[in-house]
Order: structure tokens, then sequence, then C-alpha cells
């Protein structure tokens, strides 16, 4: 047998940074150390699958970026995944790790392999109500083209699928001035990288300053906000050289008028320059928004804007709602980013609002919706691309829960659109599927029925389906994701499920067509 992947001198380097961050952070807290509260959780998941096409065959590209057949084939998998859970909390610093040491064993491919994941955050307060320090890292596997075969988990050897690593590390000092003002001073270190060829890892650095008015301007408040970034764009290969430095710089300048206790009119104007080499004309210019925020109710939050920047125009929008029995959310979102910026902060690559890097959390029913699979069922692809682009990002989605039934309806509609050159990715996936994804449009959504069989039981139910458009040709591919799961707690320490799934792609590319069924049954156990 032998080893697909192997991650190990990747993972050990991005936990090494991980906890060099944290102890800056509990350097200047060591007093606090002895009333610290620390929960070590040790787990294992054990499973075996059975496969009627292990690779997806039907085509598609592999990942050097050349075209070929990928043979199918059934075979079974037994995954022994180790894993654990750490969180200390202390009085002036929390930490969180989660680590899973992914195993999966091929019975008829006779191939061994393994993949790390971690997720992990820590957040310090070195001096009391003024210094801070936040830190993360990462290690995921994801599908890293919309070309190739898009696989659920890392159990189907498609050839699609890779690790990818990042960490960031982020000071920041925090000042008030009486009521009349608050001021933060942050710099953000973030890397981003894998080791896919001709791959141009991303290490980017920001400065961030923001002022805003105090409660004295009870009316009438105002804000400034200054950045810079760089991002430095390496490939991942040895003696592959480099891509050219971007440089972003961004100053603005806000007015909030408080209608109501409820209600407030926002504007906000500035000037951004970036240095990047724009294909759809020149990439600075001044800026301006205008819009509302509202909140009717302690449950729900409305906020929309409208404006202009060197893209064109511009907008965004949320709608949180919350009752005793069903969750809304909206939300709207678009702005110049990379794949290292939209894999680190959700699709924000403004240095002024790479703060939500270090925040995370699940809403509504994402976590049902994401029930079983390492990566979230439902999201559209963030393929791997060296170019910059904008993204535009629309969803919504709404939680309906009942005494023994919960429903979740989800859909989405997001759009990359290339600024830098199809050149970039050459290299990468080749030139004519460079072309091919130069403007791409995901659409599509989820439907979850939940029931609950009984106080230890539940099953699952969950229709999926993405339409991925190339705009450049006009041709399109058509996934459907089908599964069903019964999912049973044993004990208060084990749990176990079965689950089916059925991953379909019908496209109007030549020989990109597959059908795959999975079943697996699977035993959690924490100790």
């Amino acid at each position: 047998m032998k080893s697909l992947d192997y991650a190990g001198s990747c993972f050990s380097r991005w936990l090494a940074y991980l906890w060099s961050g944290c102890i800056v952070g509990l350097g200047g807290s060591v007093s606090q150390v002895n009333a610290a509260e620390w929960d070590i959780q040790p787990r294992l998941m054990v499973s075996e699958a059975y496969t009627d096409n292990v690779r997806m065959g039907g085509g598609g590209i592999g990942f050097s970026g050349l075209g070929g057949q990928s043979r199918g084939g059934s075979d079974f998998i037994t995954q022994i995944n180790p894993g654990v859970n750490i969180t200390g909390r202390g009085r002036r610093y929390e930490a969180n790790l989660d680590y899973t040491m992914n195993n999966l064993v091929y019975a008829r491919n006779e191939r061994f392999l393994m993949r790390h994941q971690l997720n992990s955050n820590g957040t310090a307060e070195i001096i009391k109500n003024h210094f801070f320090v936040d830190a993360n890292a990462a290690v995921t596997q994801q599908n890293v083209s919309l070309l190739g075969p898009l696989a659920l988990d890392n159990g189907n050897l498609t050839g699609n699928r890779r690790s990818t690593q990042r960490w960031s590390i982020s000071p920041y000092a925090r000042q008030r001035f009486k009521n009349l003002a608050a001021g933060e001073l942050r710099y953000i270190h973030n890397e981003m990288s894998s080791n896919v060829r001709n791959f141009s890892n991303n290490i980017s650095d920001s400065a961030v300053f923001s002022l805003n008015s105090g409660s004295a301007f009870s009316t009438l408040g105002w804000g400034i906000n200054l950045s810079h970034t760089e991002i430095d764009r390496k490939y991942s290969g040895p003696r592959l050289g480099a891509l050219k430095t971007i440089k972003m710089d961004r100053a603005s300048g806000s007015l909030k008028y408080v209608v109501t206790s409820h209600f407030n009119l926002i504007g906000t104007a500035g000037y951004e320059h970036n240095s990047f080499i724009s294909i759809r004309g020149k990439p600075s210019s001044p800026f301006w928004t205008v819009g509302f925020s509202w909140a009717p109710t302690q449950r729900t939050n409305i906020s929309a804007s409208g404006g202009r920047r060197f893209f064109g125009n511009t907008y965004a929008a949320s709608v949180d709602h919350r009752t005793r029995s069903t969750v809304w959310n909206l939300s709207y979102i678009e702005d110049i980013t990379t794949f290292g910026g939209q894999s680190s902060s959700g699709g924000v690559l403004s240095a002024d609002m790479l703060s939500s890097l270090f925040s995370s959390g699940t809403q509504g029913g994402q976590a049902l919706l994401d029930q079983g699979f390492s990566g979230s069922f439902s999201d559209p692809n963030n393929f791997m691309t060296n170019r910059l682009f904008l993204l535009r990002r629309l969803q919504a989605s709404l939680t309906l829960n009942g005494k023994k039934n919960s429903l979740v309806f989800r859909a989405f509609n997001y759009s990359r659109k290339s600024f830098s050159p199809d050149e970039e990715d050459a290299d990468l996936i080749g030139l004519s599927n460079a072309i091919l994804t130069r403007n791409t449009t995901q659409t599509g959504g989820n439907v979850l029925w939940n029931h609950r069989l009984s106080p230890r039981s539940n099953a699952n139910i969950n229709f999926g389906y993405i339409r991925s458009s190339y705009d450049v040709t006009n041709q399109a591919d058509n996934n459907i994701i089908i599964s069903a799961s019964l999912n049973k707690q044993f004990t208060s320490n084990t749990t176990g499920s079965i689950m089916y799934t059925h991953n379909r792609r019908e496209s109007d590319r030549n020989n990109s067509n597959y059908s795959a069924n999975m079943i697996m049954a699977t035993v959690n156990m924490n100790f």
C-alpha cells in the first residue's frame, strides 16, 4: 500500500505558528495561568463505506491542468479518525484547538491516505482594556477546481482535492477618549498556502486604524478608517518565482444620523488606491455609499447600502430575524478578493473588514446542512486561482423548528469575475481552462428535513443543487446531491449513523458527466 497524500510536514509548521502566537498572548498573562480552566477531550471516529464510483469517473481535468479521463470503479473505504478538542479559558485569555487525523484505507485500490484537519483560535488580553492578541490556524481539504469531479469529503479519489493551510496573528491596541471617541490600531499577518504546484501562496500584511465617535455624539456620529495591505504571491513549487506584489490602500470617513433609537442613516466616502494590473479598467478611484440600519426588535436586524466603487455600482445587505420557531437570514456582499482572502475572511479582502477573520459561528440551520460532512454540504466552491476577482455573493436561508421536525431552506447566487489576466492561471490549470473560468456563476440551494424519531435518534433527508455557469462559453454543469441518514445516540459518549449519498453531475462540457453512490456506517466515541 502507498500513501497518496501526507501533509505532516506542513501540519507541524502551522501548529507551531499557532501556538507561538498563543504563547505571545499568554506570556503577558502568566499570573492568570493558575486560574485557567482547561478541558481536553479525545475522540475517535470509525466508519466503513462502499461506493460504486470511488474516482467519480466521467472525465474532467486533473489538477495538472491537462485533460484526461479519470476511471471510476467501486471500493470499500475504511476511516479511522482519532481527534482531540482542547479548550482553555482564563481571566484574560481563551484558546481552542480542534484536530482530526483523517486516515483512509482503500481495499480494492490498495491505498492509504492520511490528511490532517485543524481548526484553532486564541485571544489574549496583554494589557487590561488596552492591548490584545488574536490568532488562528486551520488545515482543511477542498475541491480545488470547478472543472474536476466535486467530492463531498475526502473519501473519493478524484485527484481534485488538496489540503490548504492558513494561519494569522493580529495584535491590536484600543483606547477610549472618555465619551468622545474610541480608537483601534490593528496589525494583521495572514498566510494561505497549498502544495499544489503553480498555485500562488498568499502572504498578506495589513495595518488598520479606526476612530469612532462616542456617546457624546448622540445624534450625529462619525468615524475615520485608514488601511494599508500588501499581498505577496509566491508559487508553491521551488524556484517557480512569484507574481507581482499587490498593494491596497483605503481611506474613508463615515457619518451616522440617529433618526430614532431603532433607525439610523449611514453614509461613507473615501478613496482607494490599488496597485494590481486590472483587465477591466483603472483599479483606483473615489468611492461612496449610503444606507441604513434598522433594529425594530431585539430579534430583528436589517441593514442595506448602495454606492459606487472603481468596478461600478456596489451594494450590501443583511437581514436577520428570529422567532420562537423560525430563523431568517439574508446577506449580500461584494468585494475584490483572492482565493486566500476569501478562504480567510469569508469573501472580503479589504483590510478594514479583515477583523471578521477572527470571528466564527454557525447560524440557523447551517449545522444541520453540514451534518455528516467534513466541509459544508451546501456552499458553492471556492476554487483555486491565482487571480484577483470581484466576488458577489447573495444567500438566503429559512429554518423552521418544530417539536419533532425541522426544515431548512437555503438558496444562493455566487459569482466571480476575474480582474487579473488569464495568464496568471495558465500554469495552474492551462490557458484554455483559465479562459473558461474567467467569469463563473454558481446558483443553487438546499432543502433539508430533520425528523426526531426519539430523544436519542433522528433522520435527515437533504436535497442539494448547484448550477455552475461559465459565462465566456455559455456552458454549465448541473450538480445534484441527495443524502439520507439515520443517527442514533447509544450512550452519552457514543453515537452512530448510517448515511446514503448520491452525487451526480450533468454537464455541457465533454467527458464531464459522472454519477456516484455511497453508503457509509459511522461510530463516534468521545473519551
